[in-house]
């Protein structure tokens, strides 16, 4: 049985560049297909090393209001087990995020990955095997067949899939951290937000 709704959460360090960064993104681009259902995946993020209440870093507001993204009422969170065991999927900046999620939730194990780990796992498996016509019902078959694929496929060198924190660099590292996640969401958010055939 489908669930009701198909929660994404993305994780960082402090919850104030990339993951907001990452979170708001999804959004932008879950409003821009118009579905219907696109209300029922819910997009959060936290960090790792989260400080409750914090604001998200101003040149990552600038940037995500820049592309039209809305970043009221943002506020950071610690990612917890409770917290992570609410989400469907978990996708984090870096690896060692990776690792800190799966330690305070075990059982998340399958449902954690790498923002761009996630996006080569699904590069590579077949778009016929995903199931289901609605935004819930695609995402969970989605993370299934990426689960299967990660068992079929080599991990990435050391560090490849990291994405470099910006904090306190240029405002093109800004840029470009945000990039990196757009690219890294396009295909895995498409195959998920296409309207079915």
């Amino acid at each position: 049985m489908t669930p009701e709704r198909f929660h994404l959460l993305f994780v960082c360090t402090a919850n104030i560049c990339r993951s907001p960064i990452a979170a708001e993104l999804t959004r932008l681009k879950i409003r821009t297909t118009g579905r219907s259902d696109g209300s029922r995946l819910a997009v959060s993020s936290a960090g790792t090393r989260g400080r409750d209440g914090a604001a998200m870093d101003p040149r990552a507001v600038a940037l995500l209001r820049s592309l039209g993204g809305d970043t009221a009422g943002f506020s950071a969170r610690a990612v917890t087990a409770a917290v992570a065991a609410t989400a469907d999927l978990v996708l984090t900046a870096e690896r060692r995020h990776l690792e800190a999620v799966v330690a305070c939730r075990p059982a998340s194990h399958s449902r954690v990955f790498t923002i761009l780990e996630f996006a080569r796992l699904v590069d590579r498996l077949d778009a016929g095997r995903l199931t289901g016509t609605c935004v819930v019902s695609r995402a969970v078959s989605l993370v299934r067949e990426a689960a299967r694929t990660r068992g079929l496929t080599p991990p990435g060198a050391a560090g490849a899939d990291d994405i470099p924190d910006p904090y306190q660099r240029s405002d093109g590292e800004y840029r470009a951290c945000a990039t990196a996640i757009d690219r890294a969401l396009d295909r895995p958010l498409r195959y998920i937000l296409s309207e079915p055939a």
